[in-house]
């Protein structure tokens, strides 16, 4: 009776949804920081190797708790990697823009080279759930996931790349006033994440969902 209870539990169990986003969310959050270091570091920044973030050690890249709601719901964080562009070779709105942009640009070549991976194997997109995840399921769980992160830090709401890459673009009188409008955007961003968590799986997948398919649709065709 025991072992048939869990295999009912097993069976029912988003298993190889959870273990896929296991490997695949900090495997995201690491190439998507190190491509901010990375480009800073190019540019003559030398502030991301100075606090130890040109590095692919996960572990200083990622936050447990970002990376707890990226395995459970799709949506997580890591911990952004500091820059300073006036310590760049470049003019300060250049070299931040790049250095902001590196990040998503990041994720959207790893959803690329899923895709590209499936071709290379001949294999289908799968919707992952239960049993144990096999290479189509990692796959769809890394071009989705990668998509979900790009589109994410499009949105205007610090800590995200896309209120970095605002601040860049403003002129100085104008980029402190959306600076001190820091605090409610976060407000914003915290209020949604919390919503989502709270959220049925059925009903966040009705939210998320359709931009997600979007971006799949108009960048692969699936």
């Amino acid at each position: 009776m025991f072992g048939d209870l869990l295999t009912t539990l097993w069976n029912n169990l988003p298993a190889a949804l959870l273990l896929s986003r296991a490997v695949i969310v900090p495997l995201s959050f690491t190439v998507h920081e190190v491509a901010h270091a990375l480009v800073g570091t190019l540019l003559g920044d030398p502030t991301p190797r100075e606090s130890g973030r040109l590095t692919l050690n996960p572990l200083r890249h990622v936050e447990s708790l970002g990376v707890i709601t990226g395995v459970l719901i799709g949506v997580g964080w890591s911990r952004p990697t500091p820059i300073r562009p006036h310590r760049m070779r470049l003019c300060d709105p250049v070299g931040g823009l790049l250095t902001v942009l590196a990040g998503p640009l990041s994720n959207l070549g790893l959803a690329l080279a899923g895709q590209a991976a499936f071709d290379a194997l001949a294999l289908q997109p799968t919707y992952p759930w239960s049993g144990w995840p096999v290479p189509a399921d990692f796959l769809t769980v890394l071009v989705r996931f990668n998509l979900t992160l790009a589109l994410l830090n499009a949105l205007p709401l610090f800590p995200l790349d896309g209120y970095a890459l605002i601040r860049f673009a403003l002129p100085l009188r104008a980029a402190a006033w959306w600076e001190r409008a820091s605090g409610w955007t976060t407000a914003v961003l915290g209020v949604a994440l919390f919503l989502m968590l709270m959220l049925p799986p059925t009903l966040l997948v009705m939210v998320l969902g359709p931009p997600v398919r979007w971006g799949i649709k108009a960048l692969l065709g699936w």
